[in-house]
């Protein structure tokens, strides 16, 4: 079978391995679909990664294989999973920290979502492994563990009903945050350099946005919120710019969850001011298993259909390399590799 994988900065080359055969509580899945992730590509073209790097985690596919005793599900039935999944009798899951446990980040497919077969270990089909319902396309279904990434950091932060927000980046995840946040009533705003993005963001339900590179993004704030500025900014693009940005256009008391990040980042904040005002930031890092099945339950929902359109290239596995400059580039909106 064919897989790719990255062993050397900046390349990623197309191997060949055996077909992998299920031990008991394993299963193996044939890959239709894949999502690419700009972590994927942090992974590639970053220098905070060690090598060789698996690549690929918003994984489609269909039941090639059972090990012994895997009887939740059956060959031919289609799947989503994810990579990392956490130890829930250690301390941190208890405490609502699952992706703070050290299995978490220990745990992953093999060799990685970019490939013909993969095999899912015992842990992973216990808690990472959802059923794709038959009215949800491939091309839907990768955004499952994206969206539980964005339900996970909406969990971490206080909002109620009438609340405001403003998303800064409206790439695929910054797209993802404007169903969820309309759907619990939250006037939902974005900022984004490309003005495609915006509009496309207005159709999934935002109530206004701006390019951060032209417009006033605070006043845009202001006058969707009686002159308060946002009780939240979602940084799905995180650098001094974006955080000025953010603490601009929020309110005093308000929360800056600081969604998107790379490796060596280091941010200038004039602490006394945030102080002052009573700024609260919260990062969330991945997903939890109970968020997967959420957002597969959202995602098999009518309305989540316009979400298919955030797709904007899908290219077959040897066309994968590919892929993944259009997204290191900025060139695409969301690309899928299929198997």
């Amino acid at each position: 079978m064919n897989y790719l994988i990255c062993e050397k900065d900046n390349e990623v080359a197309l191997q060949q391995a055996p077909l992998p055969q299920p031990a008991a509580g394993e299963l193996v899945v044939r890959m239709t679909a894949c999502g690419v992730c700009a972590t994927d590509t942090m992974k590639i073209y970053g220098d905070g990664y060690a090598k060789p790097q698996k690549l690929g985690h918003e994984i489609v596919g269909v039941v090639h294989a059972l090990g012994d005793g895997v009887t939740q599900f059956a060959i031919g039935q289609r799947l989503g999973m994810a990579h990392h999944t956490p130890d829930y009798a250690s301390h941190y899951s208890r405490r609502g920290s699952e992706t703070m446990d050290p299995t978490f980040k220990k745990t992953n497919v093999t060799p990685g979502g970019f490939s013909e077969y993969i095999l899912v270990p015992t842990l992973n089909v216990q808690h990472l492994v959802v059923p794709v319902p038959d009215g949800v396309p491939d091309l839907r279904a990768i955004f499952m563990e994206p969206m539980a990434c964005c339900l996970r950091g909406l969990d971490r932060v206080r909002l109620v009903e009438g609340d405001s927000a403003l998303i800064v980046g409206a790439g695929a995840i910054g797209m993802l945050f404007v169903p969820l946040l309309c759907d619990r009533s939250v006037t939902t705003l974005v900022a984004d350099v490309r003005e495609a993005r915006i509009e496309t963001a207005k159709e999934l339900g935002a109530a206004g946005g701006g390019a951060s590179n032209r417009d006033d993004i605070s006043a845009l704030c202001r006058q969707h919120t009686h002159g308060r500025g946002v009780d939240l900014v979602i940084l799905t693009v995180v650098n001094d710019a974006t955080v000025a940005l953010a603490l601009a256009s929020l309110r005093d008391g308000g929360t800056v969850l600081l969604f998107g990040g790379k490796p060596h980042t280091e941010l200038k904040l004039d602490y006394w001011r945030a102080f002052l005002r009573e700024i609260n930031f919260i990062t969330s890092y991945s997903a939890t298993p109970d968020g997967l099945k959420r957002a597969m339950a959202i995602l098999a929902q009518p309305r989540s259909s316009k979400l298919d359109a955030l797709v904007s290239h899908v290219l077959p596995l040897a066309s994968g390399i590919q892929g993944f400059e259009l997204v290191y580039k900025g060139q695409a909106s969301k690309v899928v590799i299929t198997g």
